[in-house]
């Protein structure tokens, strides 16, 4: 069966984003190249990706047009080149909602965004990348649809904010790399029994 993984970056109190989606506390021009290097091999690694709406519409447009236009700095354009050769999926709770390029699967509920991740996993293929909108990545970690975490903790403490976990979650550490910027990534995995 097919593994999802989420990746997202993360403050160091835990928050995705502001109260209101911010995201200034992030500053990508900080990152070393082994993160950048690291951060293209997580993206290289999947072959699919989904993501909710608008935020994935939002994401396909930037990276393609990031790729079209050449004028990014050389890891934006390897970070470009890897997304947009993922196989793009959209979910979203109307059928009327349709994005060029990308297959979308109408989840009106809990149950039926299970049944279809469910039934995605069981298809041919490799990982699936789940990289966010924090609603999205909120519910797939509520629902247990996510069998690896993939965490860059960022030295910067926000006080408030949206948080990825919305409930209880015991989580087995895998691994963890801190990086010369202050970034710690994190690896975890989802507990199947008490330790």
């Amino acid at each position: 069966m097919r593994k999802t993984f989420l990746y997202m970056t993360m403050t160091f109190d835990g928050c995705v984003s502001g109260p209101k989606g911010e995201l200034d506390w992030f500053d990508p021009s900080k990152a070393d190249k082994e993160m950048h290097d690291d951060i293209v091999r997580i993206v290289s690694s999947a072959d699919s990706w989904i993501m909710g709406y608008p935020t994935g519409p939002g994401m396909i447009a930037y990276w393609e047009n990031v790729e079209s236009k050449g004028e990014a700095d050389k890891w934006e354009m390897e970070i470009a080149r890897a997304v947009n050769k993922l196989r793009t999926i959209i979910i979203s709770d109307k059928p009327e909602r349709s994005v060029n390029g990308a297959e979308l699967i109408v989840a009106k509920n809990d149950k039926e965004l299970v049944d279809a991740v469910k039934k995605i996993k069981k298809s041919n293929g490799g990982d699936i990348y789940v990289p966010g909108g924090v609603r999205t990545s909120q519910n797939f970690s509520r629902l247990g649809l996510i069998d690896e975490y993939i965490i860059m903790v960022h030295p910067v403490v926000i006080g408030e904010g949206k948080h990825l976990f919305t409930d209880e979650k015991k989580l087995e550490l895998m691994n963890v790399k801190p990086y010369k910027s202050g970034v710690v990534q994190m690896r975890y995995r989802p507990r199947t029994s008490e330790v």
